[in-house]
């Protein structure tokens, strides 16, 4: 049975990949590269924005810089998923915790978390501004593990992502790919859904 859920934020917990792909299609425009949004989300999904960046030869602070600040002028487009709120209650009343491992910085995680009253679900945020290594690197996952005592086999890494999952296997926990687009190819998740409801069948077949 699992009773720790390590999530990955964008594109698992909430849909932000709107405001995600706004603020990277203005902040390349500013750099005089054109690209389709759909060119830009498939690039993040597949891959990650640092694969984005890089793939255009741009300067890290830079880069950040703007796209955060576009970032934030659509942020009212990120909401959480329909079924977020329901499976996290669900599996949280039933004795699971929550912690979350994201690329975003801890902050803005958090303030999005308090925006849907979400934030009393969640022990920990652990976002990219602590200084772990990025995912696949298992070292924040570690962290969480040695930090709350977790046992391997009751430890589950949620991701939307090649590299959450290759994360999760790095630290010998079971993993869950959440697929809703289907163009990710094989990933060897021991789970894989398309809908984050499907999970609670997950830990049923798990007890």
């Amino acid at each position: 049975m699992i009773e720790n859920y390590i999530w990955d934020f964008d594109g698992t917990l909430f849909d932000t990949y709107p405001a995600m792909v706004e603020g990277a299609f203005h902040a390349l425009n500013d750099f005089g590269i054109k690209r389709p949004k759909n060119e830009i989300y498939r690039v993040m999904k597949q891959e990650s924005m640092r694969k984005l960046r890089e793939s255009y030869q741009l300067e890290e602070a830079a880069f950040n810089q703007l796209f955060h600040e576009y970032e934030r002028q659509y942020q009212d487009m990120s909401a959480p998923f329909k079924e977020t709120e329901m499976v996290l209650r669900h599996l949280k009343e039933s004795g699971a915790k929550h912690y979350i491992l994201t690329h975003r910085v801890t902050a803005s995680t958090w303030e999005l978390l308090k925006n849907f009253d979400l934030a009393d679900l969640v022990e920990e945020v652990i976002g990219i501004d602590q200084g772990f290594a990025r995912k696949p690197a298992p070292d924040a996952i570690l962290h969480l593990i040695d930090t709350y005592k977790m046992k391997l086999e009751k430890t589950m890494m949620v991701g939307d992502r090649k590299l959450d999952i290759e994360a999760g296997i790095n630290a010998n926990v079971s993993t869950c790919l959440y697929d809703i687009d289907h163009f990710l190819g094989e990933i060897p998740a021991d789970h894989t859904v398309a809908n984050l409801a499907d999970i609670l069948m997950i830990k049923k077949n798990t007890e």
